[in-house]
C-alpha cells in the first residue's frame, strides 16, 4: 500500500469519464435519430416485425452502455480518492516513523509490527512503558489503514461485478448495483453503535454516493424498518458520536448526518415512483416519548428527526407539515414543550455538525431544513388565513378539523412576544445563544431568493414572484413593528435578502422622494414595499456589520446594473439617459444615506467596546463579503448580467471599499471618528457611483467629467436625504432598536 502506483488507476477513472461521454452522445443519438426515424416507418411484415424491435433493442443497449460506464466511473473515482487517501495518510505516518529510527514490517494476518531496532550494547534494554504504547498505537493506526484500504479494493471489485453483470450479451442494469450498496449500508447499519469508525465512514460514503438515487433509498429506509426505527438507529449514532473521546468518531458520524438526511428527502419525494410517505407517521412520533438506552432522558420523536432534517432538499409535501405541526406546537406551548437532560448537557446532542447547538429544539431544525429546501419554506411563509384556512394539528400530528389557526407563520416568528429557546449544549446563565433565529433567516433566505440559503442562484439570478416578493413586505412590516428582531444572529440573512430585493426598495423611495416615479426600478410582479416600513427595515439590519455589508454590497451592484442598462437600451426608459443615469445615484445615494446613518448610530450608541466587536466581526468576514449568496466575485456577473469590465472594475472596487470603510480605525473614544465614518462612506459612495457610470459607457456629444460630476452631486443629495429619511422615520414615542 505504501508502495502501489495509483497513477494507472487515476488514468483509468479519466478514461471512464471520456467513454461516459461517448456513450451518451451516442445513446443520445441512438434515440432520436435511429430509433425515432424507425419508429416514424411505415413498415410492415418483417420489417415490422423483426427490424423495428431489434432497433430498438440496439438503442436500449446502447443506454445500458452508458448507464453502466457512468457506473464505473463513478465507482472507479470514487476508489481512486479513498485509496489515494489512504496512502497519503500511510506513507506520512511510515515517514514520520522511520525519521524517529522506528522499523515496520508485515506481520501474520494483515498485522504490522513495529519496533526500536537494538542498538550495539543495548541489545537487553528495556523501552519504557510509553515508547510500547506510542509503539503499538502506530502499528494499531497502519494495520487500520491498510485494511481500509482492502476493504475499500474488497467493496469496488464487488461494484464492479455487478455493474458488469457478467452477461457477455447484454450490458449491466442499474437495479442491482442499487440493491447490492443497499444492502451493503443496511449490513453496517446493523451494527448499531457497534459498527467501526471506518465501517461508518463506509456508510457514509454509500451515502453520499446514492443521496439522489430513488431505488437506492427506498430500499436503505425500509431496510431500516420504517420511521420509528430511523430515528432510534439515528439517535443512537448521534449520541455515539458527540460523546466519543477524540475527534475521529464524530468526523464519521458527522458525515453520517449529512448524507442521512439528502437521503431521506430523496426517499421522500413523492414525485418518486414508489416514495414513502412517512411525513404522517413523523408527525404522529414527533411528540412522542423514544427511550434510547444509555440516555438520561427520553427525547422526543421531532428532537430525533430534526437533527435529519438539518441537511437535504425536501419536498414541500414533506416537510411544510412538519413545520408547521411544530410551530403550532410552540405557540400552544410557548414556556417550551421539548424534554432536555437535567443540568449542562456535556456529552450528548442530536446535531454532530452544531457548533452553536445541541439539537434539542425541532423549531431550530425544521427552520434549518427551510433554509435549504426553498419550495417548502415558500409555502410555510405564504400561509395566511385571512386567505385560506390553514390546516390545524392536534399534538399527535393528526389534521385536526375543530382546531382553528388564526395567525400567519411569518408574523408569529417575528414576533416581539415569540420565546426562541436557548439550544445551546452547556447554557450559561445570563447567555443568549440564538441559533433558531439564525436558522429562521436562512429560512426567510430560501423562501424568497428561491434558492437553498447556502447556493446561489439558478443560473445566477433569483425570480422575484409575486409570493416571494410578498414573503418580503410582510418582512418588512414585521421588522417596523418590531426592530430588535433583526438581531446579529439574524442580520447577515436579513441583508442579504435586502440586497436581492434592491429594485423593489429602490422603487419605494423612488416614489416617496416625489423626484422620480421609480420607473427605473421595474419588478416582475405588482408588490409595493411601504417607503417608511423600507427605511426602517434598513435601519434596523444597517446596525450590524454583516447586515450592513450585504446589503451596501446589493445596493451598489444593483445601481452599476441599472446605470448599464440606461445606457445600453436608452429607448426603453423615458427622459434622457443623463436624466436616469442622475436618478438611479440619487436613489442609490439614498440607500447609502439610511444604511451608512445607521451604523453610525450603532458605533456612537455602543461606544468604543462595540466598534471594537464592528470591526472584528467584518475582519473575520473579509472574504465572505466578496460573495454573494455564496458566489465567489469572479462569478457575480452570473447575478448581475453586465458587461465584463463593470464587473470585473466596479464590483471588485465596491467589495474593497465596503471592506477598507469597515476596518477604519474606530478606536477613538469620542464620537468624532464615527461621524468621519459616516463622511467617508458619503464620499465612497459618489466615487463608486461614478466608476460604474463610466464603465457603463456613456452618450455620444456628452462630456464624461461633467456627467461624473453631476453623478458624484445626486449621490451626496441622495446620501443626505436617506440620513433625513430615517430621522423622520421615527417620531419622538418611536423608540429605535435597542441594539
Amino acid at each position: 500500500m505504501y508502495q502501489v502506483d495509483l497513477g494507472p488507476l487515476k488514468s483509468t477513472v479519466s478514461e471512464w469519464g471520456t467513454m461516459e461521454s461517448r456513450l451518451g452522445e451516442a445513446a443520445s443519438e441512438a434515440h432520436s435519430g435511429m430509433l425515432r426515424k424507425a419508429n416514424r416507418a411505415r413498415w410492415s411484415g418483417v420489417n415490422a416485425d423483426v427490424t423495428r424491435p431489434f432497433i430498438k433493442a440496439v438503442a436500449d443497449e446502447t443506454t445500458d452502455a452508458h448507464v453502466e460506464s457512468r457506473d464505473l466511473h463513478d465507482k472507479l473515482s470514487a476508489a481512486y480518492k479513498a485509496l489515494k487517501s489512504i496512502q497519503d495518510d500511510l506513507q506520512m505516518k511510515v515517514d514520520d516513523a522511520r525519521r524517529k529510527g522506528i522499523e515496520i514490517s508485515d506481520g501474520k494476518d494483515g498485522q504490522i509490527l513495529c519496533k526500536y531496532p537494538p542498538q550495539p550494547g543495548h541489545q537487553n534494554e528495556v523501552i519504557s512503558e510509553k515508547r510500547r504504547k506510542a509503539l503499538k498505537s502506530l502499528a494499531e493506526d497502519l494495520t487500520g489503514l491498510v485494511k481500509r484500504a482492502n476493504e475499500q479494493d474488497s467493496y469496488t471489485a464487488g461494484i464492479l461485478a455487478k455493474i458488469h453483470g457478467n452477461d457477455p450479451h447484454n450490458f449491466g442494469k442499474n437495479v442491482p448495483i442499487d440493491k447490492y450498496e443497499a444492502k451493503q449500508a443496511l449490513r453496517i447499519t446493523k451494527k448499531g453503535t457497534d459498527a467501526s469508525t471506518k465501517e461508518i465512514r463506509e456508510l457514509a460514503e454509500i451515502l453520499k454516493y446514492n443521496k439522489d438515487n430513488p431505488a437506492f433509498s427506498h430500499t436503505f429506509f425500509k431496510g431500516l424498518g420504517g420511521p420509528k426505527e430511523t430515528l432510534e438507529y439515528y439517535a443512537r449514532m448521534s449520541i455515539d458520536g458527540t460523546g466519543a473521546p477524540g475527534k475521529s468518531r464524530l468526523d464519521a458520524v458527522q458525515d453520517l448526518q449529512r448524507y442521512l438526511g439528502p437521503t431521506l428527502a430523496t426517499a421522500t419525494d413523492p414525485d418518486h415512483k414508489g416514495y414513502l410517505n412517512w411525513g404522517p407517521q413523523f408527525r404522529r412520533l414527533g411528540t412522542k416519548e423514544i427511550d434510547i438506552e444509555g440516555i438520561g432522558f427520553k427525547p422526543q420523536g421531532y428532537q430525533l428527526l430534526g437533527g435529519i432534517l438539518r441537511h437535504g432538499h425536501y419536498d414541500k409535501r414533506f416537510l411544510t407539515p412538519i413545520a408547521e405541526h411544530v410551530v403550532q406546537l410552540q405557540h400552544d406551548h410557548p414556556k417550551g414543550y421539548w424534554n432536555t437532560p437535567s443540568g449542562p448537557d456535556m456529552q450528548f446532542g442530536f446535531d454532530p455538525n452544531g457548533k452553536k447547538n445541541s439539537g434539542y429544539d425541532p423549531l431550530t431544525s425544521v427552520l434549518e431544513a427551510l433554509g435549504h429546501s426553498p419550495e417548502a419554506s415558500e409555502a410555510f411563509f405564504s400561509k395566511d388565513p385571512t386567505e385560506t384556512p390553514v390546516t390545524a394539528y392536534d399534538e399527535n400530528g393528526k389534521v385536526d378539523p375543530n382546531k382553528t389557526i388564526g395567525y400567519r407563520y411569518l408574523e408569529e416568528l417575528t414576533s416581539k412576544d415569540f420565546h426562541w429557546n436557548n439550544d445551546g449544549s452547556s447554557p450559561v446563565k445570563g447567555e443568549r445563544l440564538m441559533s433558531g433565529k439564525d436558522a429562521m433567516g436562512h429560512a426567510l433566505e430560501s423562501a424568497s431568493i428561491g434558492t437553498p440559503y447556502d447556493h446561489p442562484p439558478a443560473n445566477g439570478a433569483s425570480e422575484h414572484t409575486t409570493p416571494r416578493a410578498s414573503i418580503v413586505n410582510r418582512l418588512i412590516e414585521s421588522v417596523d413593528n418590531n426592530p430588535d428582531f433583526v438581531s446579529r444572529d439574524i442580520s447577515d440573512s436579513m441583508g442579504k435578502i435586502a440586497g436581492e430585493y434592491m429594485p423593489e426598495f429602490n422603487k419605494a423611495l423612488a416614489e416617496a422622494d416625489g423626484k422620480s416615479d421609480g420607473t427605473l426600478f421595474s419588478t416582475e410582479h405588482s408588490i409595493s414595499f411601504n417607503s417608511k416600513a423600507s427605511v426602517r427595515f434598513l435601519d434596523a439590519l444597517g446596525r450590524h456589520p454583516e447586515g450592513h455589508a450585504e446589503a451596501t454590497l446589493g445596493a451598489q451592484q444593483y445601481q452599476a446594473q441599472r446605470m448599464h442598462t440606461v445606457v445600453q437600451n436608452p429607448g426603453e426608459f423615458p427622459g434622457s439617459t443623463e436624466e436616469n443615469l442622475r436618478d438611479i445615484a440619487r436613489n442609490g445615494g439614498t440607500v447609502e444615506g439610511i444604511l451608512g446613518s445607521a451604523r453610525h448610530d450603532a458605533e456612537i450608541s455602543g461606544g468604543q467596546e462595540r466598534e471594537k466587536e464592528f470591526n472584528e466581526e467584518v475582519e473575520q468576514r473579509g472574504e465572505m463579503v466578496k460573495k454573494i449568496i455564496g458566489v465567489p466575485l469572479d462569478a457575480v456577473a452570473e447575478r448581475v448580467p453586465v458587461g465584463g469590465e463593470l464587473v470585473s472594475g466596479v464590483s471588485e472596487q465596491i467589495v474593497d471599499s465596503i471592506v477598507e470603510s469597515h476596518q477604519k480605525n474606530t478606536s477613538q473614544e469620542d464620537a468624532d471618528n464615527a461621524a468621519t465614518v459616516s463622511f467617508d462612506t458619503r464620499k465612497e459612495a459618489g466615487e463608486w457611483a461614478q466608476q460604474a457610470v463610466r464603465s457603463s459607457g456613456y452618450s455620444s456629444g456628452v462630456d464624461p467629467e461633467v456627467v461624473a460630476r453631476n453623478i458624484a452631486q445626486e449621490v451626496a443629495g441622495g446620501y443626505d436625504h436617506g440620513e433625513q429619511l430615517r430621522e423622520n422615520g421615527f417620531d419622538n414615542k418611536a423608540r429605535r432598536p435597542s441594539e
